[in-house]
């Protein structure tokens, strides 16, 4: 099942975003942030149940935009699906979900940002319809 993340989940996210990014050692996800994004009508931070555990969470920000009359744009960040149960579906499932959400917001379309060492996850996100050689993107740490 995909949700919006609540509260309670900022430990599980917080170790997901540590096996995503392992180098990064100011990873900490807090609770009252997490209740923050749900309550932003822009922004959803979602997770990928099965049974009781969490194995999986994507971050969906909607943008508003002036190009396209009112149209927004969708950007996706931090998709992580666990290790041990990666290549089973349920990355695209994730993905299909949030495609559909974007949809219902008449999104005109969907970036999504992924390390640029990561070749196994452009594969996969090549193969779901994603161009990575139409833009460059580009970011700057404050």
């Amino acid at each position: 099942m995909i949700r919006e993340a609540e509260a309670r989940d900022a430990a599980v996210i917080e170790r997901l975003y540590k096996e995503l990014l392992p180098n990064n050692l100011n990873t900490k996800v807090l609770a009252e942030r997490i209740e923050e994004v749900r309550n932003n009508p822009n922004s959803f931070l979602f997770v990928y149940e099965m049974g009781d555990q969490v194995i999986g969470t994507a971050h969906l920000h909607i943008c508003l935009d002036a190009l396209v009359e009112n149209r927004p744009f969708g950007v996706v960040e931090r998709v992580i699906i666990t290790e041990h149960v990666q290549s089973k579906g349920y990355g695209s499932e994730l993905m299909k979900h949030i495609e559909h959400v974007c949809v219902q917001k008449n999104c005109v379309k969907v970036f999504l940002t992924s390390g640029s060492s990561r070749h196994e996850a452009h594969h996969f996100y090549t193969k779901l319809g994603y161009n990575g050689e139409s833009s460059k993107a580009f970011k700057k740490y404050l």
